[in-house]
């Protein structure tokens, strides 16, 4: 059985950055292959002629043999694909043209966001399509190296930019791990309740949705329990007194945070 890379060559398929994907890909995805699912590209190459692109859509078409495959771009697309495949034209972070395809397909299966690489877009598009993903599913962010970039909206001389895509994602990791915060005023999110892996590769960023049934082996409402009865009112106390310095502590922080952006 080919390869995610071995159907590219076999195709033609020379965008050597998306080379340095398939053995991420074919890792994670190669048990979906011959099931019915739904798939969603963000970006279909080409730039602004509309013969041109749909490279990797051709071979996601192959590799999942039996998937809906759907894929917007920016500028409208006249490509000769298979019938399994539908092309929608717009902005990726237009919720109403998102809302038509998902109209169109249901849930996903697996979401690939190979857009425009700017950080607000991938941010925004997450933000609008992870819910509309399936449990078990997959969400791919390519080409997050403009992270870095300031063209981009990235930054590459603040890394602590909260504005970047790759910054956001790691947000992600945190509040995948909410029942895990020693923080009375914490609470879980739709993320902390939907996340249960995030990962990480160059330029590229993987995350599952599931089911986040994960709980503390040492917290209890994300507070550390007194153990004894000895001045245990007193003991109380203190520790109500810690976390609420701790809380402002955090929220000096994030004013400080904003002022270096």
């Amino acid at each position: 059985m080919e390869t995610l890379e071995e159907i590219a060559l076999r195709l033609g398929h020379r965008k050597q950055e998306f080379f340095h994907f398939f053995k991420h890909y074919d890792s994670i995805l190669s048990h979906l292959r011959f099931e019915r699912i739904n798939f969603l590209e963000i970006g279909i190459g080409g730039s602004k002629d509309p013969k041109d692109g749909g490279h990797s859509l051709k071979i996601w078409s192959e590799y999942f043999s039996k998937a809906s495959l759907y894929a917007l771009d920016l500028y409208p697309k006249d490509l000769e694909l298979n019938s399994r495949t539908k092309i929608f034209q717009g902005s990726q972070i237009d919720k109403k043209v998102l809302a038509n395809i998902h109209n169109i397909s249901g849930d996903f299966d697996i979401i690939v966001d190979d857009g425009s690489h700017i950080n607000f877009h991938q941010i925004e598009t997450f933000k609008i399509l992870f819910p509309k993903l399936k449990n078990g599913g997959y969400y791919f962010i390519e080409d997050v190296q403009t992270s870095y970039y300031l063209s981009d909206g990235g930054d590459g001389f603040y890394l602590n930019n909260k504005k970047t895509a790759i910054n956001f994602f790691k947000t992600l990791i945190d509040r995948m791990h909410q029942v895990e915060h020693e923080n009375p005023y914490s609470k879980p999110d739709y993320y902390s309740k939907n996340i249960t892996e995030i990962i990480f590769v160059p330029n590229l960023i993987i995350v599952k949705k599931n089911e986040n049934k994960s709980k503390s082996h040492i917290l209890v409402n994300n507070q550390k329990p007194i153990k004894g009865q000895s001045l245990l009112a007193l003991r109380k106390f203190l520790k109500i007194s810690k976390y609420n310095f701790h809380y402002i502590r955090s929220k000096i922080y994030y004013l400080l945070d904003l002022f270096k952006i």
